[in-house]
């Protein structure tokens, strides 16, 4: 049988090593301006890096039980091409699922302004303001 006991042991001040943070040791002590600076490099690369999301981004990878995450993403989409009939189209099919009318009519009634041509979005875009009704 092994029996534990406590026992104290001290060690010289001559071999102790002061506490320091893991951001110290791994930035190097007192160099807090070096480290602002590659931070702020690598927020303001990050930033630049980002890509303008595909107008027909707003329906791909959407999971049914994360309708107001894809609406986010969707509402970036949208932001991304004000000029651009096909998410607002895709957008009125995220607000018809979370039972918003109002705000899926809006998008139908702006997505009608700005398409002429003829075709299948054309198409999808006249059914789905049928289904509105009159303003």
């Amino acid at each position: 049988m092994l029996i534990a006991s406590q026992a104290q042991i001290q060690i010289p001040a001559k071999h102790q090593i002061p506490a320091v943070t893991t951001t110290e040791l791994m930035m190097g002590r007192g160099d807090w301006g070096k480290a602002a600076a590659v931070g702020l490099g690598l927020l303001l690369l990050m930033s630049c890096s980002q890509e303008k999301p595909k107008a027909d981004s707003c329906l791909s990878n959407v999971d049914s039980n994360a309708l107001p995450q894809a609406l986010e993403r969707c509402n970036r989409v949208v932001a991304a091409h004000p000029k651009d009939a096909k998410p607002l189209n895709d957008r009125f099919i995220l607000y018809t699922l979370l039972q918003n009318k109002t705000a899926a009519c809006k998008d139908i009634r702006k997505a009608a302004t700005l398409i002429s041509q003829k075709g299948e979005l054309y198409d999808d875009i006249e059914v789905r303001l049928d289904s509105c009704g009159t303003p």
